[in-house]
């Protein structure tokens, strides 16, 4: 397996043709080192899920420290998409918007994933896999529920140009947590979720639905029960879905 490396503006960036899973590979590096594969071939999402990750896609994983520790790191994934989104409506896509905990959206439909994973104490590996020009596939209900970059725009960046880009978004975003505490971008990140929606949660042995009202000071998502909101934390959430 040939891996080339070279020095980009305080990361050194890593490129495969083909890896299992870039968190995988990105577990034993250094903070701010980053690995990118053109392919997986294991790629995986929150609890295991499988991801797709053919030629086309935009797979990557950054590696970050815990530097101050106690900034509400835990959080981070959503950080990361306010990264991406942010990049997307750089773009033109003023419709891209985050869905609680890990997923960004243009409009209803995912365009990107973010799996953050914890291999040490003093660092976090934080995966990104977002579509590009891959193929989604002929299965009706992938297409029905997921997009990319040359369905939504007249012409997709360049890959090579978009990774640098979302790099550049993650050190800022790791940067005010740094400085602040992730409390600090919870406004910010409530202002991306494109409104106000219906939602279904699974927690433990019950389902739990109600209005989604966005996210408190720790990343938990708060739902409307019975007039009052209810917090949830990620760990404890088997599935979220949107209603309406």
């Amino acid at each position: 397996m040939e891996i080339r490396t070279h020095e980009w503006r305080g990361w050194t960036l890593h490129q495969a043709e083909s890896l299992a899973s870039t968190n995988d590979y990105a577990r034993d590096l250094p903070p701010w080192h980053s690995i990118r594969a053109r392919t997986q071939t294991a790629a995986r999402g929150r609890h295991g899920r499988r991801w797709d990750s053919g030629q086309g896609g935009l797979w990557m994983s950054v590696v970050l420290p815990l530097d101050p520790p106690d900034r509400g790191w835990a959080a981070f994934p959503l950080a990361a998409g306010l990264a991406v989104v942010a990049t997307l409506r750089g773009l033109g896509l003023t419709t891209a918007r985050l869905r609680w905990p890990n997923d960004v959206l243009v409009g209803p439909k995912k365009i990107c994933g973010i799996l953050m994973e914890k291999f040490a104490p003093d660092r976090v590996v934080v995966g990104l896999g977002l579509n590009l020009t891959n193929n989604l596939g002929s299965d009706p209900e992938l297409l029905a529920i997921a997009t990319s970059l040359a369905e939504e725009l007249p012409l997709a960046p360049p890959a090579d140009d978009l990774y640098e880009e979302i790099l550049i978004a993650l050190r800022v975003q790791h940067g005010r947590v740094a400085e602040e505490g992730f409390a600090a971008l919870t406004d910010d990140i409530n202002r991306h979720w494109g409104g106000t929606r219906e939602i279904e949660l699974s927690v433990a042995d019950q389902t739990i639905r109600g209005p989604f009202l966005g996210i408190d000071s720790r990343g938990d998502l708060l739902v409307a029960i019975d007039g009052h909101a209810v917090s949830h934390s990620a760990p404890h959430v088997q599935l979220m879905r949107e209603i309406s």
